[in-house]
């Protein structure tokens, strides 16, 4: 959905409460404050003329503990600088700067944060606040003095029924538009006070009239109070000012004090919810990014893994490590400063941006980098791009309008197009001299942001917190991570519990888990996909095409067609580590029907294991070398001619009846060696090259103890009956274990976000971050329901269309979604009716594989209803309110 429909959405909110009139509203004006002009003293009226610059990062105004700010009828009011934006104590996210809210044209979208801003004013007993000469009061009943067109501050206040508005300008250096005209011709080296710069010789001032501004009733900005206010003081002692000119001024600003009033509720009475308020805001914060480069440069690939990217920060840490987390959701960052990069990002933020400092740095960039493309983020630019062009050693500039957190997330979401960026337009000032350089971005990565941007309610989410935490407690699982997506939006990123059930390391989101049968899905299946879109084979192919092996078998005549709809026959597994074991060891028989002294080792409901049990020497080792060179586990090795012999299983395996619904890993067996015999890469190799490094999924892997840290692995089982030893790293499933590791059915390791952004790209039709990976017919081919017979897809698993059988997932999933499901408690499923992305991982089988109350307590298709309930429908939420 547009923004401009979640808007509308939140208008119908608003529209089921009835617009109040403003009730009694309590004077703010002290007695003392509402004194005649002629009654003030005068260091009372210069104090009406000065505010200070200086405010904590809640808005509230400093004024300095000294004498002269006590004369301040300001000093008395709450007043509040928005200039930059402030924190509220209730929300993560600040309440936007006044640049950013420039940026803001929808109407809705301002009422909102005009609403958030009355609501938070109304609160806090706020009378006035420091904001820009517009702001968020476009639509409401104002009048005021006017705000002089070469400065657009205004200090809003309000009195019964309207907001009016003082003009507010920075306190310039000078004075005086012409000293002669003030009697002080062939005066040299002025000094008014000591903290005032010399005057050379009378001169023509390049600001403004200040008189002028003063009788006009305009309030001054000033970075020094105390300096100012002595500054002013002397001059109007000294009759170097107009004392009557400011007597004019003065009665204007009391004149509108003397009604205002302070806000005891809002315009509407029922105010926006939090979470819709703060969507409101983030919003806000991005609208304000810009984007400047040269229109025949493309800095940031399509294909993430044939760059290197580097990181150069000038910021403060806090800023660093937002950018680098957000930027670890789409790209690797080369962490290694002796390693040439091709892409380097410049953050540059807290402090003013010079032309000297651009020049150093990039020279300093080159020195390392010769060949680098250079990009420079910026937090807060000032008014830095209002005098300077385009930098001609950047081929990108992101600038955001301030230097909240929220920004810095922005800019890195930006630079990796992981949202919308308009152009810069000719109000946005402070980028006057690279309007012409401006571009703009769209979105082709997954965004982060809220679930009311795509019409969900965070609310209804959270109660995915208590599911997850109930699964714990009644330990379904020791932990595991869910990701939601819709539209494109990641909404839901978020990691439970811990590794094991021992407490020692808490579950983190880019912890890897084995995904068990998604391998099918986000390995195998892509993989043939793009070989089908390459015409490297048809559905109707047979087995006996590509593997001379089964020519002579009846399994010669299979179709690709049937292995995908696991119609075929072939049995569901064959358990390849019980062919291995030594017979002449083993006292008694393999298997027993409940609990022993001998049969000590639980499978399952009433199986157990004989505790005999010893594998052959031939087939396992607890060394490689040349023949045992294979790691099924930790020290655990296979001898490499085995793996033939499992093959040979297969293909003597029997064969059941064809054209009726049998689930198989066996046809994936089939299926993952037939991508190594059509591309001559095995399965592994040719998903990396092709789909995990483009897409940046990063944290996924065959193999996982080959690529990542052990301690970001998260266990499976507590193997007692063939490997011996808590697995870890190591796929769970024993014949992918037994085939090295690498199988199509089983075998890949990754974390809730990697397989996002591969069912993400499924949803776009076989795109993502502007590549094509796959034709979008052949992603619907494969993701649609083949006969009514079968409720699957080819190689995906689909919702049961009949409601008296069980359904893999929720039943509010459209017919049209599509995903899978693992052994070792994981589901990851897509529908492209709501867009809607839904990723479970866990280790339910840690300890024991018997362990089903995952599967008992239905937690992840509950967890799926959640996420569909949680959408916004018209409705329902006018029948709610």
């Amino acid at each position: 959905m547009t923004e401009k429909i979640v808007l509308c959405v939140i208008a119908m909110l608003l529209a089921t409460g009835m617009v109040a009139d403003l009730k009694a509203l309590r004077h703010v004006s002290s007695a003392e404050s509402r004194r005649s002009v002629d009654e003030m003293s005068l260091q009372q009226k210069i104090s009406l003329l000065l505010l200070p610059s200086h405010h904590l990062e809640n808005g509230k105004i400093i004024f300095p503990k000294t004498e002269e700010a006590d004369f301040s009828v300001w000093n008395k009011m709450a007043m509040i600088n928005v200039i930059n934006g402030f924190k509220t104590s209730d929300r993560e996210i600040p309440f936007p700067d006044i640049r950013a809210i420039q940026c803001v044209r929808d109407s809705l979208h301002r009422h909102i944060l005009r609403e958030d801003l009355m609501n938070f004013m109304a609160q806090n007993k706020i009378s006035g606040l420091l904001a820009s000469g517009e702001y968020l009061f476009d639509i409401c009943d104002r009048k005021g003095l006017n705000v002089p067109s070469y400065n657009s501050l205004a200090l809003w206040l309000a009195q019964e029924r309207e907001i009016f508005k003082i003009p507010v300008v920075p306190l310039p250096e000078k004075l005086f538009i012409d000293l002669q005209s003030l009697g002080l011709a062939g005066s040299k080296n002025i000094v008014i006070n000591p903290g005032m710069q010399k005057v050379d010789t009378p001169e023509i001032a390049i600001v403004p009239n200040f008189e002028m501004l003063v009788q006009q009733g305009t309030v001054f900005l000033t970075s020094d109070y105390q300096r100012d206010f002595n500054r002013l003081l002397r001059a109007y002692q000294f009759k170097m000012l107009n004392e009557e000119l400011l007597n004019v001024g003065c009665k204007k600003i009391m004149d509108f004090l003397e009604q205002s009033v302070l806000f005891e509720e809002s315009f509407v009475s029922i105010p926006v919810s939090r979470p819709f308020s703060t969507y409101a805001r983030r919003i806000a914060f991005e609208k304000g990014i810009r984007m400047f480069g040269r229109e025949d440069n493309s800095f940031l690939s399509a294909n993430l893994s044939d760059k290197k990217i580097k990181i150069i920060p000038d910021a403060s840490e806090n800023q660093i490590s937002i950018f680098f987390s957000m930027a670890a959701n789409h790209v690797k960052i080369e962490e290694r400063d002796s390693i040439p990069a091709d892409l380097v990002v410049w953050l540059y933020g807290g402090k003013e941006l010079t032309d000297s400092i651009i020049r150093q740095r990039i020279r300093e960039i080159r020195l390392q980098n010769p060949e680098s493309k250079i990009a420079l983020a910026v937090g807060y630019s000032g008014n830095f791009f209002e005098e300077h062009s385009f930098p001609e050693e950047l081929e990108l500039l992101i600038i955001g309008t301030s230097e909240w957190p929220v920004v810095w997330e922005s800019l890195a979401q930006a630079l990796f197009l992981g949202m919308d960026i308009e152009r810069a337009r000719m109000s946005d000032y402070w980028v006057k001299r690279i309007e012409d350089f401006s571009l703009r971005g769209s979105q082709t990565r997954l965004k982060f942001g809220v679930p009311e941007e795509v019409s969900m309610l965070t609310d209804s989410l959270l109660k995915i917190d208590t599911l997850m935490l109930e699964a714990i407690r009644e330990k379904a699982l020791p932990g595991g991570q869910v990701v939601v997506v819709r539209d494109g939006v990641v909404v839901w990123n978020k990691a439970y519990g811990y590794h094991t059930y021992k407490k020692t390391r808490p579950v983190k989101e880019n912890d890897i888990y084995d995904l068990a049968s998604i391998t099918k899905i986000a390995a195998t299946i892509p993989a043939l996909m793009k070989l089908f879109d390459e015409k490297k084979w048809r559905m109707q192919d047979t087995l006996g095409l590509f593997f001379t092996e089964v020519d002579s078998t009846e399994k010669s005549s299979l179709t690709i067609k049937e292995l995908l709809l696991h119609e075929s026959g072939l049995a569901s597994y064959i358990p390849f580590y019980l062919e291995a074991i030594d017979k002449s060891k083993l006292k008694g028989s393999l298997f027993a029907g409940r609990y022993s002294w001998l049969y000590n080792i639980k499978l399952d409901e009433y199986i157990y294991l004989n505790r005999t049990v010893a594998y052959r020497k031939d087939v396992f080792r607890e060394f490689s070398d040349s023949i045992f060179s294979v790691a099924v586990a930790k020290n655990w090795f296979i001898n490499k001619f085995y793996l033939d012999s499992m093959m040979l299983q297969v293909i003597d395996s029997r064969l059941y009846r064809r054209g009726q619904y049998r689930y198989s890993d066996l046809g994936f067996y089939f299926l993952g060696e037939l991508v190594h015999r059509l591309s001559n890469k095995s399965l592994d190799k040719y998903v990396k090259e092709y789909f995990y490094e483009p897409l940046g999924m990063f944290n996924t892997s065959f193999l996982p103890v080959n690529h990542f840290e052990q301690k970001r692995i998260v266990p499976t089982e507590e193997d007692k009956a063939f490997r011996k030893q808590l697995i870890h790293g190591w796929v769970h499933d024993p014949g992918a274990a037994m085939m090295g590791g690498v199988a199509g059915h089983a075998g890949l390791f990754s974390n809730a976000l990697d397989i996002a952004k591969l069912m993400q790209m499924y949803l776009n039709g076989g795109r993502y971050g502007g590549k094509k990976y796959l034709n979008s017919g052949t992603v619907k081919l494969f993701t649609s329901r083949v006969h009514k017979q079968n409720r699957r897809g080819l190689g995906f698993d689909k919702p049961e269309p009949d409601s008296k059988k069980e359904s893999p997932v929720s039943r509010q999933a459209s017919l049209s979604s599509f995903g899978h499901s693992g052994f070792t408690g994981t589901l990851a499923w897509a529908d492209p009716e709501t867009e809607i992305v839904y990723v479970f991982l866990s280790n339910r089988v840690h300890p024991h594989q018997y362990n089903k109350k995952l599967i008992e307590g239905n937690y992840r298709t509950r967890i799926q209803d959640i996420i569909y309930r949680s959408i916004i429908r018209y409705n329902d939420n006018l029948n709610e309110n």
